[in-house]
């Protein structure tokens, strides 16, 4: 985040928001989530009375409770509201824009970055607004399904066994969504196998809405190895067949996601 003066904005910068916003963070990185006004006004540089005034408005609003007794300030379970609609896909979606929007600009064809939702994929960013090669220029929620996309093919290689298994429970139970594979587990096990082997899952032609189009996806995973999203790029099938297109290709949409995963770590660990 820049530094507050460095923010343009045609409206004043509400200083007292921004404290209370650095109250409450300090507060969460304290021991209980707890504190006294003297602890957090130090902690936080404010003044002692600003603290009072910023505590006891919170107070009124839910987020923070007061112990009479001790004199100790404590959140409340309201502040986790204010997270519920924040996902490891809003932190990803941030991090990941600038670089793919590099990699449009190197490799010319649109990529997208795709997130699950139940058991289909879900657009979340793409740059082919900004793509000359782009055919779609609308994608944005956009849902493309899990068994013929490589998006959908390179999440389900790199999830968890027990995430996989549901999402295969959920495509089986609807055969109207043409996806009868959801039923073969042979099939499954080989895609997986074969998707974590070459490190990217692809799709040329077997999406029946996208006949003349192809796709290469690969993961982009968390800590523990599990995908959150997967980084796609589409592309006409007869534009693959000059000789070095694939593996070039390839090799930028790897270095693009390589470089989303460590920007995405080093922002977890800076908030955590």
């Amino acid at each position: 985040m820049p530094p507050l003066e460095e923010v343009s904005s045609t409206y004043r910068l509400n200083k007292s928001l921004v404290k209370g916003l650095e109250l409450l963070t300090e507060m969460n990185r304290s021991a209980n989530a707890s504190g006294t006004i003297s602890d957090l006004a130090k902690k936080t540089g404010q003044h002692r009375t600003t603290v009072k005034r910023l505590l006891e408005t919170l107070k009124q609003a839910g987020y923070v409770e007061h112990d009479i007794a001790t004199n100790i300030y404590k959140l409340t379970f309201r502040v986790q509201q204010l997270s519920y609609g924040y996902r490891d896909t809003t932190l990803v979606t941030e991090v990941a824009w600038p670089h793919m929007r590099n990699f449009s600009q190197k490799m010319i064809w649109p990529c997208s970055l795709v997130a699950p939702e139940g058991d289909e994929m879900v657009v979340r960013v793409s740059t082919r607004p900004y793509s000359r090669l782009s055919f779609h220029p609308g994608m944005p929620g956009r849902r493309l399904p899990m068994l013929t996309t490589a998006a959908g093919r390179a999440y389900i290689a790199h999830t968890s066994d027990a995430a996989r298994e549901t999402i295969m429970q959920m495509l089986a139970s609807h055969p109207e969504t043409n996806e009868p594979m959801a039923r073969d587990p042979r099939f499954i096990k080989a895609l997986v196998k074969q998707t974590r082997a070459r490190g990217y899952a692809s799709n040329f032609g077997e999406w029946a809405e996208e006949p003349k189009f192809g796709g290469y996806a690969v993961p982009i995973c968390n800590a523990n190895g599990e995908a959150m999203v997967s980084l796609n790029v589409i592309f006409l099938t007869s534009a693959m067949k000059e000789a070095g297109a694939k593996e070039a290709l390839l090799e930028a949409l790897s270095e693009t996601a390589r470089q989303i995963e460590v920007d995405y770590t080093e922002n977890v660990a800076r908030v955590s």
